[in-house]
């Protein structure tokens, strides 16, 4: 093989490299088309039975064309005769492994493995001030890593920053759900919601997440709601103990994908349902940042930025369930977006809006 890794690099190209080589060293026929249906995750045979699909006309169909040129040129001079094709030229040429080697690229593949761990390592050393203090510390305790991250920070050599202080109440727990997550373990502890009084929760930790910069572990516990009990970490009091004379409940595999599938944040509302949300763009701009930040997963274009019955504006559509988070953020962007529908979300921005306008009316 040249002397360099043909696997290496984070591009198109490195992507459909190591797709057609997985499927070449299945030793079957493989053609251009299976490789970017696999990219693009649609059904082996797509360009075949869809005649308005060109698989010349894709995006990305010239960085398929280097990339498969480059791997058999590659697997040929390391292995001579070891791909054979199928006799056929255009779109129904095939491509296939025959060599006496399993995995003649192991090696490569493997020191491409390696770099990415050392760049991890070495992203997780710069993210100190990213990472939670305290959840670094206690992943990396007694590491060099930790010791040279240490030494770095004060001799003012930080190359990275969060915008978000994670300084926040409690940090400090999140190895210790984390752990007990992993380990299966029930938890004990004093949790008190805003302006009501603490009380003792037995609880199963199940999943941590972050949103907006505030940790949330979530789980089953001995009090309504039992299943999906929401927990911020900056609203436990006192000591987290160990309870061992009950057994754990673990979620249902795949509870939480679905649980927050379809809303922003961690909030179901009562009463809410998944509903198609339409938002209106003011400003170019603001349509292009929309896009490159969406509001949720399911977020797609239905209107481009353009002139329309004599006013510019764009449209994106959510199929989501509308809930605080998602109006808080729609809020954060002020006039430049406007929610189109369900009437009842507008009328619920426009609710908010009226209230803010009639403090800020009142004289002070």
């Amino acid at each position: 093989m040249s002397t360099k890794n043909i696997f290496a690099g984070f591009g198109v190209k490195t992507t459909f490299v190591n797709i057609l080589y997985d499927e070449l060293m299945k030793r079957e026929f493989v053609t251009l088309a299976d490789i970017m249906c696999i990219k693009r995750r649609n059904p082996k045979g797509f360009y075949d039975n869809n005649p308005k699909a060109t698989l010349s006309r894709e995006k990305y169909y010239g960085d398929l064309k280097k990339a498969s040129s480059e791997l058999i040129k590659a697997l040929e001079q390391a292995y001579p005769g070891c791909i054979k094709d199928n006799g056929k030229t255009g779109k129904g040429k095939a491509f296939r492994y025959v060599g006496d080697v399993d995995d003649p690229f192991a090696e490569e593949r493997q020191a491409i493995e390696q770099k990415r761990i050392e760049d991890y390592v070495e992203f997780c050393k710069a993210s100190a001030g990213i990472l939670p203090s305290s959840w670094f510390s206690s992943y990396f305790e007694n590491t060099q890593l930790l010791l040279d991250t240490n030494r770095e920070v004060e001799s003012g050599m930080k190359q990275i920053q969060s915008s978000l202080e994670q300084n926040l109440t409690n940090i400090d727990l999140l190895p210790v759900f984390y752990k007990a997550i992993s380990n299966k373990q029930v938890l004990q502890f004093a949790y008190q919601p805003f302006g009501q009084n603490p009380f003792v929760l037995t609880f199963h930790p199940q999943f941590l997440k972050e949103y907006n910069g505030r940790w949330f572990v979530f789980g089953e516990a001995d009090r309504e709601p039992y299943q999906a009990y929401n927990v911020p970490l900056d609203r436990i009091v006192g000591e987290v103990s160990d309870v061992n004379d009950v057994e754990y409940i673990p979620a249902p595999k795949g509870f939480y994908q679905d649980f927050f599938n379809n809303i922003v944040g961690v909030t179901h509302e009562k009463g809410a349902k998944v509903e198609e949300v339409i938002i209106r763009t003011k400003t170019e701009y603001q349509h292009g940042l929309l896009l490159t930040k969406p509001l949720h997963h399911s977020q797609e274009e239905v209107l481009p930025f353009g002139e329309h019955d004599g006013q510019w504006y764009g449209e994106v559509r959510l199929t989501i369930e509308p809930n605080r988070e998602l109006r808080g953020r729609i809020l954060l962007y002020g006039e430049n977006l406007e929610v189109i529908s369900p009437l009842s979300l507008r009328e619920q921005i426009k609710e908010i809006l009226r209230r803010q306008m009639q403090q800020y009316s009142e004289n002070k």
